[in-house]
């Protein structure tokens, strides 16, 4: 492929990568009390510390990804933060035999397949079409 395709398609995979942590930060912040309950239902120290954090992380690092600031930093600081979440979250393994198993197993497949976009984005960085190329 060859410019501009590729900073177009980086840009676009960035936007997409991006959804995922935007909403969900949203989503937390929207639904505090929802995300405070399952934030102590998984065993988070400090839950309402811990939720404000992750609000703000999410709405930030997925702002920094869209426009194209500190994007390997960004993405990395993403995928240490989602293998943490789906350790302690979605930990299928510790779950008996079940529809909740299973369930817990596709989040944790998703969040690989999230974490592998964003190595891939750290490496290759953000393309031509960012503010800090």
């Amino acid at each position: 492929m060859d410019e501009p395709v590729i900073s177009v398609t980086l840009l676009i995979g960035r936007f997409c990568l991006s959804l995922v942590y935007l909403v969900s930060g949203f989503h937390k912040g929207i639904y505090f009390r929802k995300a405070l309950e399952e934030f102590k239902n998984a065993g988070i120290p400090f839950p309402s510390t811990a939720v404000i954090v992750t609000v703000v992380f999410h709405i930030v690092a997925a702002i920094f990804l869209i426009f194209g600031v500190f994007v390997s930093e960004s993405a990395i600081a993403l995928v240490l933060f989602t293998l943490i979440a789906t350790w302690r979250v979605h930990n299928f393994w510790a779950l008996p035999e079940g529809s909740e198993r299973l369930l817990q197993s596709r989040f944790a497949l998703a969040h690989l397949a999230v974490i592998g976009g964003l190595l891939i984005l750290s490496v290759v960085g953000p393309g031509k079409f960012a503010l800090m190329p």
